[in-house]
């Protein structure tokens, strides 16, 4: 009768077997990725336009608002004038970086009054209560209810021409937006085991919101409001072109396309230089708000 090996050798002879087969293969450790393109160039692009804004008062610029009638339209490159004049003789490049201040006004100032309050309004209505909730939302839809360009129009209008009444209109059409996107990411993170501890525990709302709550909707309300505020610029500058706007003869861009749209067809590209400092401040802050949503998800920080 053939004896049989016990179970400990057969269980080192398997092991050794096992370990015959191969090397395990290891997984390479995780780098950090680096800070993307878009994230760069947005800060670049956004810096760029906020020093210009500080350092416009000190720059060895021309007067914005002299003139010379014997020396209009000037082109591109002129003497004395790199980005030409405008109808009136104005230097173009001094207006131009004296229009940032106020355009940059219009971008963040809206957008920061937009999301403090969409901010609280929407976190009331998420912890509330339901009827609270119903009662914040079902307001709020009331203004979704109108374009916000018209909307924009109308307020400004009633307000009169002038910063302020901008900065108003824009901050009106923007707390909705801000609060819907508040609403919907607590409404996910109220459902969460951290929340639902902290609730558990006895901690009031106000201190889940705020301990809890509000440092999560921090990351997704910054990529947000970060595109919101290149919207913010175009919008202002849109209001200030029909003279609801910046009230001349302060420089702003968008009054700038105003003074220069009846001279497109004799100097179209005088006309172009407003339009363009327009264009790449609103992609300036879309690169930043790309590159800070890449910045903030934890999924795309860490590559294989």
């Amino acid at each position: 009768m053939a004896s049989v090996a016990p179970i400990s050798d057969l269980t080192s002879a398997a092991a050794a077997g096992a370990g015959r087969a191969g090397p395990r293969r290891r997984r390479r450790p995780r780098r950090r990725r680096r800070p993307g393109a878009a994230l760069t160039a947005g800060t670049v692009l956004v810096s760029s336009l906020i020093l210009a804004a500080v350092l416009v008062p000190v720059l060895p610029l021309a007067d914005p608002d002299a003139g010379s009638l014997s020396e209009r339209l000037l082109p591109p490159g002129s003497l004395g004038h790199p980005l030409g004049t405008d109808g009136q003789g104005r230097d173009l490049l001094s207006r131009l970086l004296w229009g940032v201040q106020p355009s940059l006004a219009a971008g963040l100032v809206p957008v920061l009054v937009a999301g403090t309050a969409g901010t609280f309004l929407g976190i009331v209505a998420g912890l509330g209560a339901r009827w609270l909730e119903n009662v914040v939302m079902r307001s709020l839809d009331v203004l979704f209810a109108f374009p916000a360009v018209l909307l924009a129009i109308s307020i400004a209008a009633s307000l009169g021409a002038g910063l302020t009444s901008l900065v108003i209109a824009l901050s009106v059409i923007l707390v909705p937006a801000v609060a819907r996107v508040v609403v919907t990411e607590v409404a996910r993170l109220r459902e969460l085991d951290f929340t639902q501890a902290a609730r558990a525990g006895g901690a009031r709302t106000a201190t889940i919101a705020l301990r809890h709550v509000l440092p999560n909707v921090l990351p997704v309300l910054t990529v947000y409001c970060s595109a919101l505020v290149g919207l913010s610029i175009v919008l202002g500058s849109g209001l200030s072109f029909l003279g609801l706007g910046v009230a001349p003869p302060r420089a702003e861009w968008g009054a700038m396309l105003d003074d220069l749209r009846q001279h497109i067809f004799t100097a179209p590209l005088l006309t172009l230089i407003p339009g363009a400092a327009i264009f790449l401040a609103s992609v300036a802050f879309n690169l930043l708000g790309e590159g800070l949503r890449d910045h903030f998800d934890v999924r795309s920080r860490y590559t294989l």
